[in-house]
């Protein structure tokens, strides 16, 4: 087996638990992470389907008054 390959392998093991170390010593628990990315992962949700939705919005009237 290769050198490089081995590393790779065990720096991809260690990679989860050296993260969550240093967060926690960066003075935020691993729940206040899970809280932070959970709110930045609705609100990048929110901003990909409000435009899709005013889009429709604005179809719907157009279409309405048209008829």
């Amino acid at each position: 087996m290769s050198h490089h390959f081995e590393i790779s392998t065990e720096t991809a093991k260690a990679a989860p638990p050296a993260v969550v170390s240093l967060l926690h010593v960066g003075g935020m628990t691993p729940a206040d992470w899970v809280t932070v990315l959970t709110l930045l992962y609705l609100a990048l949700q929110i901003g990909l389907l409000v435009p899709r939705y005013l889009t429709r919005l604005r179809h719907y009237w157009e279409n309405r008054r048209g008829s």
